[in-house]
Parts: C-alpha cells; structure tokens; sequence
C-alpha cells in the first residue's frame, strides 16, 4: 500500500510541476470506454469479458495531457459460477505531437495499482479440489504509441492506441490495442 500511495503522490506532485509554470490550462476532457473483449471464447460461448475505463484529461500545455484513470475488465465462465478480472486505479501522462492536428499522433505512459481477483462458486471444483477465492494486488503501468482523431467541431475524439505492459491484459497478452472516446469541453 506504501508503494501506491508513493506512485499516486508522484504522480500528482508532476502534474503539478507541469501545471504551475504554465499560465493558462487548456481543455478538459472524460473519456469513456465500455466493450466486451471480442475473441474466441466469446464467440463459442465460453466466457465473456467486458473492457472498462473512465479517465478524466487535464490539457496543461499544447502537447501535454495527463489525468486519473479507473479501468479494468471482468470475465464470467459460461459454463460454472468461475469469475476473474482486473480493476485499475493510477494515472497518465501523453505527449501529442501535432497538437493543433485533427489527427493527432500521440505517446502515452500510465502506472497504476491492479487488484486482480477471482471467485468460485460452491460446485466448481479444478483437479478434484475446490479452487480456493482469493485475489493479488500489484504496481504495472503501459505504455503505448496511438492516434487521436477528432471530430471537426473538436467536442468529440477517438483514441486509438497499442498498449505495451510487464503485466497481462484482459486477452493474456503484454500487448493488445485498444480505443477510447473522448467528450472535450
């Protein structure tokens, strides 16, 4: 817990580094995310595992953003009372290359604390024995290169993005892409 409170602390002590030489704080923004992982399993039935994430935008200088982040994924198996996933609570910084753009090339590096869980239910039962509940609690991040495209009135965007991790996504990879929507005001 000493670690997440340290990397939340740093987080926000370079925010506000970036923000105080700077006269002016351009936009704001919530992006949203909500989506069932499409692969295999969902597709046969097997299990189904939707892709969460909420974050807030703080547009501090022209090509600089950054912010809070809540994300996550939960997955249910079809066929017993099994249930896993991931919720995701850190923050991001991004640099923006073309920053008046409607294309906008992008960086991104997030860091933030995963509480990874998993659940049985009383008849599931793995190698003759009862798989035990339980749940892990760990620091990862990304980082991952993408595209901003906005919309002509400039309210709306879409991120797209390939993220990169130490730590496994919601499809058991490092790696997997991903895409977010953004309302600016």
């Amino acid at each position: 817990m000493k670690i997440f409170g340290r990397s939340i602390l740093c987080i926000i002590f370079s925010g506000y580094c970036l923000i105080a030489p700077s006269q002016s704080v351009s936009k704001q923004s919530i992006g949203l995310q909500l989506n069932p992982y499409f692969d295999g399993h969902l597709f046969n039935h097997e299990f189904y595992s939707p892709v969460y994430a909420f974050r807030y935008t703080f547009g501090i200088k022209e090509h600089i953003t950054l912010g809070p982040e809540l994300s996550g994924f939960y997955s249910k198996v079809y066929a017993d009372d099994y249930t896993f996933g991931n919720i995701n609570f850190g923050g991001y910084l991004r640099y923006s290359f073309l920053p008046q753009a409607r294309v906008k090339p992008f960086v991104e590096a997030s860091t933030y604390y995963t509480y990874h869980y998993w659940k049985n239910g009383p008849e599931v039962f793995y190698g003759g024995s009862l798989e035990p509940n339980g749940s892990k609690s760990f620091l990862s991040g990304y980082a991952a290169p993408g595209i901003t495209l906005f919309s002509k009135s400039g309210k709306t965007s879409l991120d797209l993005m390939y993220k990169f991790s130490n730590k496994n996504f919601a499809n058991g990879e490092k790696s997997v892409f991903s895409y977010r929507l953004n309302f600016w005001f």
